[in-house]
């Protein structure tokens, strides 16, 4: 199965979001969790293969559904939370199982992070490009200007330069 569509599978609405109550006995809730930990385990993991190969359109395509079931995520954390005292009754063993689940998603968030960090240097990187490129050009558009005192001047570089509404070089 690719994790284009793994991600897919696992398609979560708002609606579902309101609709996603845990189950009343104490042990099919925490597996709920436990399945829900997977799901997003393999949004992760599609995400951050996404931003390993640098595919923008993959990465954005997932965060609806990304959003989507980190709150299904939370709210059922907060809902085992609140029902601590029922957890407590919960085989031991299956307790283990979710704390083991919820270390190596912890993990896999973090190499995310680092995935997501990168993407990010790449993107200051890309746009530091771009920027120098438009300065570069605009200088050679203004080698032969007139300067502010009236003379005609091909040295015009220690001038600002205009890149954007809210940038000068």
């Amino acid at each position: 199965m690719t994790t284009q569509h793994q991600t897919q599978k696992n398609v979560f609405s708002k609606d579902k979001l309101i609709a996603n109550k845990l189950p009343r006995d104490p042990s099919k809730a925490m597996q709920q969790m436990m399945s829900t930990i997977d799901d997003l385990k393999d949004i992760y993991v599609a995400e951050t293969d996404a931003l390993e190969r640098m595919d923008s359109q993959a990465f954005l395509a997932m965060q609806e559904n990304k959003i989507n079931q980190a709150q299904v995520y939370e709210q059922g954390i907060k809902e085992l939370i609140s029902r601590k005292e029922e957890m407590k009754k919960v085989d031991p063993a299956l307790k283990t199982k979710l704390s083991k689940m919820q270390d190596e998603f912890a993990d896999l968030s973090q190499k995310n992070l680092i995935a997501l960090d990168r993407m990010k240097r790449t993107m200051e990187r890309l746009g530091g490009t771009i920027r120098n490129a438009a300065k570069e050009e605009a200088m050679k558009k203004r080698t032969f200007s007139y300067g502010q005192n009236g003379k005609f001047s091909g040295q015009n570089k220690n001038k600002k330069i205009s890149l954007s509404v809210s940038e000068e070089v």
